[in-house]
């Protein structure tokens, strides 16, 4: 329980409990955003190196991966560490920058307006990422289905190979879903929780 919910706890405890100003309410919220903003920015540099250390095990000089015929696949692979690590550290730069901004926020209005957009943010990060995935995944299985020459396999086999793909997929699609949804989702919910309360000090 945080601060604020301890100090609403005592108040309806105990109606003698000290009157607390706007202000000094707002600075509580105000705290607890760029506290939450700051999460949001350790988790996703985590994720970067965490990523970037599984890649360079994944798609190392050594790699099988590296070993595919495939010139688009080969491109893809030699490039994938450039793309996906460019777009994390934009949006790593980004959180930064917008922790800042909700650290200096000098009024309640500006406050809401940074935790909109981060809200907006993380959306857009989660999205990104989870499409990156899955288009990688896709074109994956596509040039491995392709790389296939045995013309003893017939369209039963494909059709079987497909579908052990399509639930692998899904299976790791639901893990990562569930990993943004549990992690980024707690973090955006307390957000909009203190986003809530900043309304009601307006009103």
């Amino acid at each position: 329980m945080d601060e604020l919910d301890l100090l609403k706890k005592h108040w309806n405890a105990n109606h003698n409990f000290p009157k607390v100003s706007k202000d000094e309410i707002s600075g509580m919220i105000h705290k607890k955003s760029s506290s939450i903003v700051m999460w949001i920015f350790i988790i996703s540099v985590i994720e970067f190196l965490g990523l970037n250390l599984a890649s360079f095990f994944l798609f190392n000089d050594d790699s099988e991966l590296k070993g595919n015929n495939n010139l688009i696949f080969e491109f893809i692979v030699n490039n994938i560490d450039y793309v996906s690590g460019l777009i994390s550290v934009i949006f790593i730069v980004a959180f930064y920058i917008k922790y800042r901004k909700i650290c200096v926020a000098d009024n309640t209005k500006n406050l809401m307006k940074q935790i909109l957009q981060t809200k907006k943010m993380v959306n857009y990060y989660i999205a990104i990422n989870i499409s990156i995935i899955s288009i990688l995944s896709l074109f994956a299985a596509i040039t491995i289905l392709t790389a296939d020459k045995d013309p003893s396999h017939g369209w039963s086999y494909y059709i079987f190979i497909i579908g052990i793909f399509l639930f692998l997929f899904l299976i790791f699609f639901g893990i990562i879903w569930l990993y943004y949804r549990v992690v980024y989702g707690i973090l955006i919910k307390r957000l909009m929780k203190n986003y809530q309360e900043l309304e009601k000090i307006e009103d």
